[in-house]
């Protein structure tokens, strides 16, 4: 019996990975609607100092830890709706449009990040079909894995 489940499981495996389906580690960056609105007020609450640990990476951010997430569908509030408005423009959004220019992306996923394939994040994302003009705060979360951030971008559509 433990034979056979071992061979099941060993063939379950082998189809998931010739059918290019993505397996557990890609669940992580799969969030609710109330998770992603949850992330975007905090992100919003802490525009500058998020900001700031982008432009400071030091290491460069997997390609599969880059999570570009549309706000319009996102039900918020009047607030973080005034609060959008506002970082949309002057000198706040300009320090958010140089951190995406200077954070970079390792486009081939390597262990810790490292990879001779490496752009900035904004030109990462303009391949991804999101203007870097229309991001509206960034959510940068180095605790499960400082040398592999996790970037979730929120931007406008």
């Amino acid at each position: 019996m433990k034979r056979n489940v071992h061979t099941a499981s060993a063939v379950l495996l082998a189809l998931a990975l010739a059918a290019g389906l993505p397996l557990a580690g890609t669940a992580q960056t799969t969030m609710t609607g109330k998770q992603q609105t949850a992330l975007l007020q905090r992100a919003l609450g802490n525009f500058d100092r998020e900001t700031q640990s982008l432009a400071g990476l030091k290491d460069q951010i997997p390609s599969r830890d880059v999570v570009p997430v549309g706000v319009a569908g996102l039900s918020i509030g009047a607030p973080e709706r005034r609060t959008l408005t506002r970082t949309r423009t002057g000198s706040r959004h300009a320090a958010l449009e140089s951190a995406l220019s200077k954070a970079t992306v390792a486009d081939t996923d390597r262990p810790n990040g490292a990879s001779p394939d490496q752009s900035s994040l904004a030109e990462f994302l303009q391949r991804r079909g999101v203007d870097p003009k229309t991001v509206v705060v960034v959510d940068v979360d180095t605790k499960t894995d400082p040398k592999n951030p996790h970037v979730t971008v929120f931007y406008s559509k």
